[in-house]
């Protein structure tokens, strides 16, 4: 047999059995006012030498058409019980994961309906478990006592496009990271105006006498955010790098008219020197 009929022949294989391609979805729940569990899988006690994982996929959430995307957990039981959740394009709503310490020594992992008219469908991997494998998923209640630790969310999406990082929560905002970040690069591009416009011949540049005035009823620099607007509300750095510019650009200003009268002043001094000379 040649090659060329040998890769027909597998490709025609693939076809006829997309399942192994794909690991295929094994449970639905569509529109039940029921809150069954599902046992997606078990793991052996935590010792060193547990090194099975599950990965438990759910398709969907809620009835409505803004729950369309797929909640991964990814369960592990070596160094202490440990859940990470990843949710891309929307979705982790009517359901959740239970974790429950069965009598017999295993971890048994469950998904939860936790909302009335679901449309969800549930997939468990094991690895390794015969060289990996699907889980055949049960409904049946939990058995022993729930051990569920706290979840980390990995990274969550949401219906509006927005991400979160270490957070379910991303506030409104399109990027939230819970915790430190860095970059080599980054750019911050302002709707508004640079303040070039300081140094105009039309700009009214505040005295600092008024300046002083507003600091001592304030405590803090006219138009900069107080400590206590930070502390609520964070810091916008586009906007505040553009504030903080246009104090510089300000200071700038009182600088060179600052020089401009010890010139002035020293100009005349020296006027003055010269006619008492005289």
């Amino acid at each position: 047999m040649n090659k060329r009929i040998l890769f027909k022949l597998i490709f025609l294989i693939l076809l006829a059995f997309p399942g192994i391609t794909y690991a295929q979805y094994t449970v639905d729940n569509v529109g039940s006012t029921q809150r069954p569990f599902y046992l997606v899988g078990s793991l052996p006690p935590d010792d060193l030498g547990n090194y099975q994982k599950l990965q438990i996929d759910v398709l969907g959430g809620g009835w409505g058409n803004n729950t369309l995307g797929v909640t991964t957990y990814y369960v592990g039981n070596r160094g202490g019980l440990t859940i990470h959740q990843t949710t891309q394009g929307s979705g982790a709503t009517s359901f959740g994961i239970k974790a429950y310490a069965n009598p017999n020594g295993n971890t048994d992992i469950y998904i939860i309906i936790t909302q009335d008219y679901p449309a969800i469908s549930i997939k468990s991997f094991k690895l390794p478990s015969n060289n990996g494998q699907l889980q055949a998923i049960v409904q049946q209640a939990p058995i022993g006592t729930d051990v569920t630790p706290v979840l980390l969310p990995v990274m969550i999406t949401d219906a509006n496009g927005n991400i979160a990082l270490n957070t379910y929560d991303s506030k409104g905002y399109k990027f939230a990271v819970n915790g430190s970040a860095i970059a080599t690069s980054m750019t911050v591009k302002l709707n508004s105006a640079w303040p070039d416009y300081v140094f105009k011949k039309d700009y009214q540049l505040p005295s600092l006498s008024d300046v002083k005035a507003y600091i001592d009823q304030n405590q803090h620099l006219p138009e900069i955010p107080s400590e206590q607007q930070i502390a609520k509300e964070g810091l916008n750095l586009g906007e505040m790098n553009k504030l903080l510019m246009k104090k510089v650009e300000e200071l700038t200003l009182y600088l060179i008219e600052k020089d401009k009268k010890e010139k002035e002043l020293e100009t005349r001094i020296k006027s003055l020197e010269q006619k008492s000379k005289n």
